[in-house]
């Protein structure tokens, strides 16, 4: 069993010699440089990144890195999928020469933002599709905004997705009389402002809503 064991690792550990060193020698190959371009250096969570080399001559041996342990030799083009968030360096090798860049992933598949324009201060709590996703809860003084939140939902299958919000004011809960829908792999700004209208999350006060000015 053993045995076995070892000439597996050998056999393994020889595959990847081999490959290095096809990445890192010449071969007699026209390529001329290692540069690539990227369809988008800055992505949300699970968005595909398209990789493509300046020059395509190199046939079927340019060496990719993608910065999170995965790796593939292959064509001049090739498309991956980061998993988690996090900054990566990304490489690709061929004909002895080499070049990276540095790929930013979001942490999340969509991002939004609050922005305050009333006079009130107030904490918010919001969540995606009926708390099947990521939920948040934060301050947000008058007259500023939070920070960029990345999100996420487990309907992984839907593009769109329910944003919830809350609004505590004086010690009540509140919300937007109507649903908002976002959507993955965009950004979404909520303005909130002395005249947005909200609803109690429970009681009879202000059945019809209240601007927040009047809060």
């Amino acid at each position: 069993m053993n045995f076995r064991l070892n000439i597996l690792t050998i056999l393994l550990l020889s595959l990847s010699l081999l490959t290095f060193v096809a990445c890192d020698k010449t071969n007699g190959l026209e390529v001329k440089t290692a540069e690539f371009s990227v369809n988008n250096d800055s992505i949300y969570l699970t968005k595909s990144v398209v990789f493509t080399a300046n020059d395509s001559l190199g046939g079927n041996e340019y060496c990719w890195d993608f910065g999170d342990g995965k790796t593939e030799t292959g064509k001049y083009n090739v498309t991956h999928i980061y998993e988690k968030g996090g900054t990566y360096i990304a490489s690709m090798s061929i004909n002895g020469l080499k070049s990276s860049r540095v790929i930013t992933v979001f942490k999340g598949t969509l991002s939004f933002k609050i922005i305050n324009k009333s006079s009130k201060f107030f904490e918010c709590l919001t969540y995606i599709d009926n708390y099947n996703g990521s939920v948040k809860r934060f301050l947000i003084d008058s007259k500023s905004e939070s920070d960029t939140i990345y999100g996420w939902s487990s309907n992984w299958n839907q593009k769109m997705h329910i944003f919830g919000v809350s609004f505590f004011i004086n010690n009540s809960e509140y919300t937007l009389p109507e649903f908002m829908w976002i959507e993955d792999f965009k950004h979404t700004e909520i303005i909130v402002s002395d005249t947005t209208k909200i609803v109690p999350r429970s009681g009879i006060t202000f059945p019809n809503g209240v601007m927040i000015k009047d809060l």
